[in-house]
């Protein structure tokens, strides 16, 4: 797989992140990882802050490129890099996201070949609404699901642990 391959496959696979979605795209160890969290109004986006990455040891809160592709700055309530993305998204809007994840993967975090990424997903349960007494049968909850197969995005699923 190419980095254009893998920057259109997650691009492709991030609307399928609905609310409750979790997606962990990990290089190998040491290499850092990008991750997403969706909710009803944004899909955040971050990626290893400088204490999770060992590959690229000037990777600082300062950098260039993190900073140029927009990401935001990790801080001390953010260990991450981080970007939000509005809801509802244009696909341009989940193009740059995509983007931003390939510059930290390729550029910053050193990662020679995409086809060395792992994914892990997953979708959490659906929790009683704030002060309910459902009893069973009142209403079906979404379980969720765990793993979320995510065969678009061409990766090697992991599991959820």
């Amino acid at each position: 797989m190419l980095w254009e391959d893998f920057r259109d496959r997650l691009q492709a696979s991030l609307p399928e992140l609905t609310d409750r979605c979790f997606l962990i795209v990990s290089a190998p160890p040491g290499h850092g990882y990008v991750q997403f969290a969706a909710m009803p109004e944004a899909v955040t986006a971050e990626a290893a802050g400088p204490e999770f990455v060992t590959s690229a040891p000037a990777t600082t809160a300062g950098d260039p490129h993190m900073l140029g592709a927009g990401w935001a700055a990790p801080d001390p309530s953010r260990p991450n890099w981080s970007y939000d993305l509005s809801l509802p998204a244009l696909t341009d809007e989940y193009r740059a996201l995509a983007d931003r994840c390939v510059v930290a993967l390729r550029d910053v975090y050193r990662v020679g070949d995409p086809g060395v990424l792992t994914y892990q997903a997953w979708r959490e349960p659906e929790p009683k609404p704030f002060g309910s007494f459902l009893r069973d049968g009142d209403r079906d909850l979404d379980p969720g699901a765990n793993p979320l197969p995510l065969p678009g995005l061409g990766l090697r699923p992991q599991p959820v642990g």
